[in-house]
């Protein structure tokens, strides 16, 4: 099961999921597409230039892989998390 945090402008959407991720959620684009669905103006923010993503305590811009064993965090350059 993959814990997803929400840091920052994410944070007013949620705090924390707890999910299994479908088969086809492997990196941080399907991620996105997958919570944006889920989360209602999670896309609109998802799609700011200034979005990171955590994966264990790894953080990034860029494209990374996910997975059910992960710890995922959304967050905005200055999010404070």
């Amino acid at each position: 099961m993959a814990v997803i945090l929400f840091f920052g402008r994410f944070s007013d959407l949620r705090d924390r999921l707890e999910i299994d991720l479908p088969e086809n959620v492997t990196d941080k684009a399907s991620l996105t597409a997958f919570l944006s669905e889920k989360i209602e103006g999670f896309g609109q923010i998802a799609a700011l230039p200034d979005t990171r993503i955590s994966v264990n305590m790894l953080v990034s811009m860029n494209e990374m892989a996910v997975g059910n064993s992960d710890e995922i965090a959304y967050m905005s350059a200055l999010s404070g998390g």
